[in-house]
């Protein structure tokens, strides 16, 4: 068996056959991403949804009709018996999303599972283990990978644009109405809070520009529901480096991020985790902006190009790799574990 976590596991090669016609999705999910997901990849060539799942029938039906879905259930096991879906989309509450895509995987289905993809290290690498087993390509969403100006940046720092890069900076936040205590947000028993909805953003690029830190120093709020709406995190490492982020569901922050050289900085506009603009300051230089095209709203980068990986075999993608995943998952959960918030579900 080979190593399904390793930075190489992208060229892995499914013998189950490659598709050469448009894939058959089905999303799993009613809510608000799900919705906006399947708005965005609307006109994608290469993948197109059919059916949903919800636990209602009654909301799946409605899906359907808003999105011009010809297949509607609200029984996981008989959708993924259907021979016409080749893969699915999951975009269900936290907790869901680690069972339902290994059911999936189990049932011979391709799988591209909604952050965080999984609440632990163990799940994550379970999802991975059977999609090893069943030769089926499997792929967190973290969209931001895919947007072409994000790998762009990632290329230039890499190449030495801005010199050794000894620091970054990111936010995220907005201001939810915390009155909604029954909202996913906030609730315990979905997995809500800043974590796992936001905070992963710098945390991911954090964990994509300098690995995973040596010291963490953080405050966490834990709001009324105990779920965390605000956190600031200090990351540092061995050679110096070190990483600021912060991310709260109260406050609306600037969402930019700044990664910073010994030869001059690179800002990502707002939001940067979607952005079409950087501006790069370079020592000795007027300050210059580059700017990129997303796919609509960005969704229809990472779907066009899981749909191509799938479609020449693949079991996995080198944007956000397997091994990525389950890194995110460790520090996520070791976060969790030290500062809370902690869910009914795992105690």
């Amino acid at each position: 068996m080979t190593d399904p976590f390793t930075n190489g596991c992208q060229s892995q090669v499914s013998p189950a056959g490659v598709r050469n016609t448009m894939l058959r999705w089905a999303v799993i999910g009613t809510g608000n991403m799900a919705g906006q997901f399947l708005q965005d990849v609307a006109q994608i060539v290469n993948g197109r949804f059919s059916a949903v799942y919800s636990h209602s029938l009654v909301r799946a039906q409605a899906f359907a009709e808003t999105h011009a879905l010809t297949a509607a259930y609200d029984d996981y096991e008989q959708l993924l018996a259907d021979p016409k879906i080749d893969a699915v989309y999951i975009a269900s509450t936290h907790p869901h999303h680690a069972p339902q895509a290994i059911a999936a995987l189990n049932a011979g289905k391709h799988v591209l599972v909604e952050k965080p993809m999984a609440l632990s290290e163990a799940e994550a690498a379970a999802v991975f283990a059977a999609a090893e087993r069943n030769q089926r390509f499997c792929a967190e969403a973290l969209w931001t990978k895919f947007n072409p100006l994000y790998q762009s940046l990632h290329r230039q720092v890499a190449a030495g644009r801005i010199g050794t890069v000894q620091h970054l900076s990111a936010s995220f936040g907005f201001a939810h109405d915390m009155s909604q205590v029954h909202h996913r947000l906030l609730d315990p028993a979905q997995a809500g809070g800043a974590l796992l909805d936001i905070g992963l953003y710098p945390i991911m690029l954090a964990l994509s520009v300098f690995g995973y830190p040596d010291q963490t120093q953080a405050r966490v709020v834990l709001g009324p529901t105990g779920v965390d709406i605000a956190a600031d995190l200090l990351l540092s490492y061995a050679d110096g480096k070190t990483a600021h982020l912060a991310y709260r569901l109260d406050a609306h922050l600037p969402t930019k991020a700044c990664i910073s050289g010994s030869k001059g900085w690179v800002e990502l506009e707002t939001p940067w985790f979607a952005c079409n603009a950087l501006q790069w300051g370079e020592t000795g230089k007027p300050v210059t902006s580059e700017y990129g095209v997303l796919l609509n709203r960005g969704w229809g980068n990472q779907f066009e190009r899981v749909n191509d990986a799938i479609g020449l075999g693949h079991l996995a993608v080198v944007e956000h790799s397997w091994a990525d995943s389950v890194q995110l998952a460790r520090y996520l959960e070791w976060l969790r574990k030290t500062w809370g918030p902690s869910y009914p579900f795992e105690r």
